[in-house]
Formats: C-alpha cells, sequence, structure tokens
C-alpha cells in the first residue's frame, strides 16, 4: 500500500512536470529564436547605416571595421560589386543561415548579417538548465512527501494487520488504538469487538479447565478411595461386595469419561505448535519503555524452538516474570529460552537477591501477582519454580511439541 500511494504520488508529479516543462522549454526556445531574428534585423539595419557613412567617406570596409561593428554577437559579411567578400565578427559555417538576413547597397553591394545558431542553442540550453533542475526538484520532494504520507497512513492498517493476526491465531490481550481516519477506526472497532469475544471464551474456557479439573476429579478420587476402603472390610456381606464392585467398575467408567470430556475440551482449545523463542522476542520487543528494552539482556539465540501451548498463555507468563524482575529485581534482567528434549525451558533472572525460597510455585502459594500467571501455566501443563541460586531466578518448564 506504501509503495502504491508514493508511487502514485509521484507519477501524478512527474506528468504534470513534464507536461509543464515541454510547455515552458517551447515557450522559452520559441521566444530565444524570435529575440535572435529581431536581434539581426536589428543588426543588419545599423550595420547598413554605418557601411554607407564609411563608403560615402571614401573609406575601405575592412574586416576590423566589421568585426568592430558586429560587438562579437553576429557576423558581418560585404559583398562589393565585383569584389571578393569581406567578414568581420564570429566565424559561422556557410550552411548556417537559420538567423540570417541581408540587404543590397546603393551601388547593388550586398550586406549579410548572420546570428550563430550554435550560439542561439547554447543560449536556449542555459535557459533549459534550470527548468530541468527544479523539476528534478520538485520529483524528489514529492518522492520524500509522498513516502512520509504514506507512512502515516499506512501505519494505523499495518498495526490492524497486526491486530487482525493475533485475532487469527487465538491471542487475546491485543490492544487496539483508537485513530482518526473513519476507515481505521471502523475496521478497529471491529477488531476490538472480536478481541473482546475472544478474551471472554479464554476466560471462561480457562475456568472450564481449572474448575473441572479440581471439581470432577478430586470428588471421584476420593469416593473411588472409600469405595475401595470398604471393598477391603473384612465383615462386608457377599451381596453388599458385589454391589461395591459394580460401583467400583462404574467409577472406573465415569472417571474414564471425565478424562476423555478433559481431553477433548483440550484438544478443542489447543493450537498448532508455536516458536517460543519468537515468543520470547515479541515480549520484549514489546516491553513498555526502551530503558526496559535496554536493561533485558535476550540470551535465547538458534533456531525455533516448538512447544505445545498458547501463544497467548506462553506470552502472558513470559510477560509477568519479565515485569517481577524488572520492577522487583536489580540490575540486567536476563531471559534465555533452551531446548531439553522432551521440554522447553524458559529462564528469567535478574541480578538481585533471591525473593522467595526454591519451590514449585502454586496458584495458592505464589505472590498475588504472579498467581495469575502460575495458573496459566498449570492449565496448558507448564510448572513454574524459584531456582536455588545466588541471585534471584524463575524456571518455567513447558512440554516441547512432539513430546
Amino acid at each position: 500500500m506504501r509503495e502504491r500511494l508514493v508511487a502514485a504520488l509521484v507519477g501524478t508529479v512527474v506528468v504534470v512536470v513534464a507536461v509543464m516543462g515541454l510547455v515552458r522549454a517551447y515557450a522559452t526556445a520559441g521566444e530565444l529564436e524570435r529575440s535572435a531574428h529581431a536581434t539581426v534585423e536589428r543588426s543588419l539595419a545599423m550595420a547598413t547605416v554605418a557601411v554607407d557613412e564609411r563608403r560615402t567617406g571614401g573609406r575601405e570596409v575592412t574586416p576590423d571595421f566589421l568585426t568592430a561593428l558586429s560587438g562579437g554577437v553576429v557576423n558581418l559579411a560585404y559583398r562589393p560589386v565585383g569584389g571578393a567578400a569581406v567578414t568581420g565578427g564570429p566565424a559561422v559555417p556557410a550552411s548556417d543561415r537559420e538567423f540570417a538576413a541581408s540587404s543590397h547597397l546603393g551601388d547593388g553591394a550586398q550586406l549579410t548579417v548572420v546570428r550563430p545558431a550554435e550560439d542561439i542553442g547554447r543560449r536556449i540550453s542555459d535557459a533549459l538548465l534550470p527548468l530541468v533542475l527544479l523539476a528534478l526538484g520538485l520529483v524528489l520532494a514529492a518522492a520524500v512527501v509522498g513516502w512520509f504520507l504514506a507512512r502515516r497512513l499506512a501505519r494505523p492498517f499495518q498495526e490492524l494487520a497486526v491486530a487482525a493476526r493475533a485475532l487469527a491465531q487465538g491471542r487475546p490481550g491485543v490492544r487496539v488504538p483508537h485513530y482518526g481516519s473513519p476507515e481505521a477506526e471502523s475496521i478497529g472497532e471491529a477488531l476490538r469487538d472480536g478481541l473482546a469475544r475472544l478474551d471472554g471464551l479464554r476466560e471462561r474456557e480457562h475456568q472450564f479447565a481449572v474448575a473441572a479439573s479440581h471439581e470432577l476429579r478430586s470428588p471421584i478420587t476420593a469416593i473411588r478411595l472409600r469405595v475401595e476402603g470398604l471393598a477391603l472390610h473384612p465383615d462386608l456381606p457377599d451381596d453388599a461386595r458385589h454391589d461395591v464392585d459394580e460401583l467400583q467398575r462404574g467409577l472406573e467408567r465415569l472417571s474414564t469419561a471425565v478424562i476423555e470430556v478433559l481431553d477433548m475440551a483440550r484438544e478443542d482449545r489447543s493450537v498448532d505448535p508455536v516458536d517460543a523463542r519468537r515468543l520470547l522476542r515479541e515480549v520484549v520487543d514489546g516491553l513498555p519503555s526502551r530503558r526496559n528494552r535496554r536493561r533485558v539482556e535476550l540470551a535465547s539465540t538458534g533456531g525455533a524452538l516448538a512447544v505445545d501451548v498458547p501463544a497467548e498463555g506462553f506470552t502472558e507468563v513470559a510477560a509477568a516474570l519479565l515485569d517481577d524482575c524488572l520492577a522487583r529485581g536489580r540490575g540486567t534482567v536476563r531471559a534465555a529460552v533452551t531446548g531439553h528434549g522432551s521440554h522447553v525451558e524458559l529462564v528469567v533472572s535478574d541480578e538481585g537477591q533471591r525473593r522467595a525460597a526454591p519451590d514449585l510455585l502454586h496458584a495458592g502459594t505464589a505472590p498475588s501477582h504472579l498467581a495469575e500467571a502460575v495458573t496459566t501455566a498449570e492449565s496448558f501443563g507448564g510448572r513454574l519454580m524459584v531456582v536455588d541460586a545466588a541471585t534471584h531466578s524463575y524456571r518455567l518448564l513447558v512440554p516441547s511439541s512432539g513430546a
């Protein structure tokens, strides 16, 4: 889009400048040619009078006289009756007669004035040179202004394209700014509505995953343990033992069904494997200030590391860990993603003292500002822990693709 806008503006300016330049060039050339013809006519009139006066005084018409009379502008040729021609002024070829005029004196002698065509061509070139330079300057200025305007006009739509890709990839939490352009604002409003609905769906699915895991599996496990304990009772009658066995089989089927339902729900929410290193770079690039970006040292290098986790979930946890180290830690913050076969490890650390005991973090025991990040990590099978190190360090373990 930006290239087309620049090309359209520059093309329009080139056409306008070319048309105006051609018109101006023809007008300038015509004006100079008319001026040259007028100069020849005036020179012929004055030279005729001067030659007549010289001949009347009985003096000879010499080349020096004609040269002085020409003023270095025109060529004068005097041809007396029956005599050789005498010339003075700038030399001109015999074929140069584009700007020439002749007159006959009283005794039949001929006086010819020629304005060199080369001189007229040079004057035309000198007159057109500023016009050509002005045209080139206008084209260059149009290119610069066009690039600036195109970049300014295209920026909202580039941002909207990023938001649209995030919506297509199921990545909620993207903020779409408001724009002064009605067209961009209309698209932005539609994307904001879609992203808001996606956030709501994600929140409900997240609550379902957590609630179903704890509210269904835990009671079933507890009932099954009680039933197994009842089956081991030595005084249980045979008919009751038969009912207990049936109850155990029913609980086993119920547990299997619950696991299948949860697995199907997880598959419905799953996305294609994502590159953990690319997501981490996006999180670092999206930090709110240049100072924060300068304080973060991104050590994750090499090729892509695919993980089977939602892109928005991994991004949310990584951003929370970076924010914690930037706000509560000291010195340079380091972030690295490495692969370890069955899992991928994200380590975020700073140079301050350890702020918690080395342990696995849970939503109920983690600091309040990290509770949501811990819950998110657990929802896609990740484990977040504080590392036993000299400085404060977090480690997030997530399953790698194909593990």
